[in-house]
């Protein structure tokens, strides 16, 4: 493999970035007594102690202002079943109001939860940095969901523009342990 030198611009820019493997995630929240929804790639980790998480939002959304009006949103991360969520709630424009058969049921979070998740982080806006078109919006997590471990779930990935599944020879290896032990999440 080699790289070729191309010209910096915008659309070489979103194809390296394209080349990141990224798990797909939908961020929720409510609009007035209506949950919506919104795909997003960029989410990431940000501490352990404090519990803070961060997503990159588009300033010129709906989802934005629905965000940092409310001062919460819900992390979901999805699994490869959820790519009809996901592409709902990736088109541009319009409402995103989800559907009621996907939500989880409960009243236990503050944003709204996806029942076919993976994982379900609610969080409460820490902080906001103004970072060109997109907003990185740090959340302090307050409540967290995980999907049961007795169920065989296959992550959502994406790279460069599809849907991506994980290599069911490299699975089958022996996994490799998590720094922190399941046992201690419960």
């Amino acid at each position: 493999m080699s790289l070729t030198c191309v010209e910096t611009s915008k659309n070489s820019f979103r194809a390296a970035l394209g080349s990141v493997a990224a798990s797909v995630n939908v961020i929720t929240m409510w609009d007035g007594d209506r949950p919506c929804g919104m795909t997003a790639t960029a989410f990431s980790s940000v501490s352990a102690d404090p519990l803070l998480v961060l997503v990159c939002i588009n300033r010129a959304t709906r989802t934005y202002e629905h965000v940092a009006a409310a001062r919460r949103f819900g992390v979901n991360v999805l699994g490869s079943a959820a790519h009809e969520i996901s592409d709902y709630c990736s088109r541009p424009g319009g409402d995103k109001f989800l559907n009621e058969e996907w939500l989880a049921d409960t009243e236990t979070w503050h944003s709204p939860a996806l029942s076919g998740a993976l994982a379900f982080l609610d969080c409460r806006i820490d902080q906001e940095v103004q970072a060109g078109t997109h907003a990185v919006i740090i959340g302090s997590v307050e409540g967290i969901g995980l999907a049961s471990l007795a169920h065989h779930f296959e992550p959502l990935l994406h790279f460069r523009g599809r849907y991506r599944q994980l290599d069911a020879v490299r699975q089958a290896a022996a996994p490799r342990p998590l720094p922190i032990a399941l046992e201690e999440l419960a």
